[in-house]
């Protein structure tokens, strides 16, 4: 049997592809390597309005709704962000599984194996797992930050690696998301506290190197606590890729870096560019037109014309804020606070949010 389109990657890209897939009438697979579906958890979960719109998210998945983020400079200065549409803190594997029992009742067959590679061949490409070998005629990668489709692709990812940890703490908190920065907290990156509730938070960090010294630390610091071990952990990827397509290939969430630079989340983003995919392989099947130049100009460049701009806002933005010291942030949290209401009030939480 030749499937249309293998989707490797069972989370919420590659999920939610499969899923548009099936119901536009195409043959799908998909394939993840975990049984337990959205787990581990890689994200902490905090979106924008704009997600539960998106999916339909039933309500039982929405754990906390916040309307304010406070942003902490190193010596411990802070202006408060509040937002006119309230961010959500979501339960983040429940969304995963969602997405994905969606998909299987569109008609997706869903297995658990894990993929080690593919091959071309006139018509068709063999997916290789360690259980079998499929084969199908497009080979969608969503299969994270270090992507095995895009390796074998030979599609360049960038540089800008970073390593995220995350716990679930309990003590009293206000009903605010808090991001603290400063190269002894978070280096090029921020902490973050977001409430569940009165009594439980999700706390966590990412740095370019180990975060595992700079989040004990933080944990000490801010929770008077150290030894709360980590139960989410993930691999941020962040930038442009000069090509998310090759030949019978496409890259989708995570695996094409669609990724918010600041805030490091993809969850709106990876929704946006699952439509796209899925209406450029649907086109191409139709069409006959399985290759780079048609994904290209049918995947790739609109993708970026539609959530690109807003990745090179967010790289400017990194850019400005974490080559500045200490002090100097010290300084632009102050100012910020004291003048910066007009440029506060232009903003809202899809800077932090997923």
């Amino acid at each position: 049997m030749i499937y249309d389109v293998a989707v490797i990657g069972g989370a919420l890209s590659g999920s939610r592809t499969a899923q548009l897939l099936a119901e536009k009438g195409k043959n799908v697979l998909l394939i993840e390597e975990h049984f337990d579906i959205g787990v581990p958890c890689k994200c902490t979960g905090l979106v924008s309005q704009r997600t539960p719109e998106m999916v339909k998210l039933p309500k039982k998945l929405i754990v906390n709704k916040l309307d304010k983020g406070r942003f902490f400079s190193p010596d411990g200065t802070f202006f408060e962000l509040k937002s006119k549409n309230p961010a959500f803190v979501i339960d983040r594997p429940g969304l995963d599984k969602f997405i994905h029992s969606n998909a299987v009742d569109a008609g997706v067959d869903a297995k658990t194996d894990h993929f080690k590679t593919f091959k071309r061949h006139n018509s068709y490409v063999d997916v290789i797992g360690s259980r079998g070998t499929y084969q199908a005629k497009v080979i969608v990668g969503s299969d994270g930050a270090n992507s095995l489709v895009a390796q074998d692709a030979n599609l360049k990812m960038p540089d800008n690696i970073y390593v995220g940890m995350q716990t679930t703490a309990r003590g009293d908190f206000e009903q605010y998301a808090e991001l603290w920065f400063g190269k002894e907290v978070a280096p090029k990156f921020f902490a973050w506290l977001v409430p569940e509730n009165d009594e439980v938070a999700r706390v966590g960090l990412a740095t370019p190197t180990s975060p595992k010294p700079y989040y004990e630390r933080f944990l000490r610091n801010r929770l008077k606590q150290h030894d709360l071990k980590p139960d989410v952990a993930g691999v941020i990827r962040f930038g442009i890729m000069k090509d998310t397509v090759a030949d019978n290939v496409l890259l989708v969430g995570d695996a094409a870096c669609q990724v918010k630079p600041f805030s490091g989340g993809g969850i709106t983003y990876g929704l946006i560019a699952a439509e796209i995919a899925s209406d450029a392989i649907v086109k191409g099947l139709n069409q006959g037109r399985l290759d780079y130049e048609f994904f290209k100009k049918h995947y790739d460049d609109m993708w970026k014309e539609k959530i690109g701009p807003g990745i090179n806002r967010g790289m400017l933005l990194r850019n400005i804020l974490f080559t500045l010291s200490d002090p100097q942030m010290n300084t632009l949290f102050k100012t910020t606070k004291l003048f910066g209401h007009k440029i506060l009030s232009t903003l809202d939480f899809d800077l932090l949010s997923g």
